[in-house]
């Protein structure tokens, strides 16, 4: 049937998003899992039938697992400028609504980074697993910021699992040092 299709298209769509470093740290779990979707995960499926009437898919208000603004993790940062040995320490704050734990981390990354150990500099002293809280950061010149603007982001870590928790958006970085 119709609908049967389309189940199966969003189980093998939700088993290709769904990431795992290895098959060790997979977690198997007897009950069945639950999908929650974005539009956008859409956006190369057609859902129209042979009359080309479109299918409409009801979204359930019951549904206790949808993820609205209040239960997003948010990483946020006082500035989006700083200008190296001129402006006011960056202060970082986060409100974490998943696990944390006493290892929890922030990582500071030129903006496309995507991988979690190549961080500029981290701090996990201070952020040690509460669920909101803030630290100070403080950029010094370093080799990494040779160039006189450097786009960069910040990234809350879960310590155990390593799982990314919530990212800032970008601060450009200044350095009047740097040679033009």
């Amino acid at each position: 049937s119709l609908q049967n299709l389309y189940q199966n298209r969003f189980l093998g769509l939700a088993a290709m998003a769904s990431p795992s470093r290895n098959s060790q740290n997979r977690r198997r779990c007897k009950e069945p899992l639950r999908y929650s979707y974005n539009p956008d995960q859409f956006h190369n499926m057609d859902i129209r039938n042979n009359s080309h009437e479109t299918v409409t898919i009801p979204r359930s208000t019951s549904d206790t697992d949808l993820v609205t603004s209040d239960s997003r993790s948010t990483l946020m940062v006082s500035s989006s400028y700083y200008s190296i040995g001129h402006s006011q320490d960056l202060v970082i704050y986060w409100d974490i609504k998943e696990e944390v734990d006493a290892g929890d981390w922030i990582g500071m990354y030129l903006i496309d980074e995507v991988l979690s150990e190549n961080f500029l500099d981290y701090k996990n002293r201070g952020v040690n697993g509460s669920h909101r809280g803030q630290i100070i950061w403080k950029i010094d010149a370093s080799s990494y910021f040779v160039e006189p603007e450097t786009k960069i982001c910040f990234k809350y870590y879960h310590g155990v699992s390593g799982a990314l928790r919530a990212t800032t958006p970008s601060v450009t970085v200044k350095n009047n040092a740097a040679p033009v």
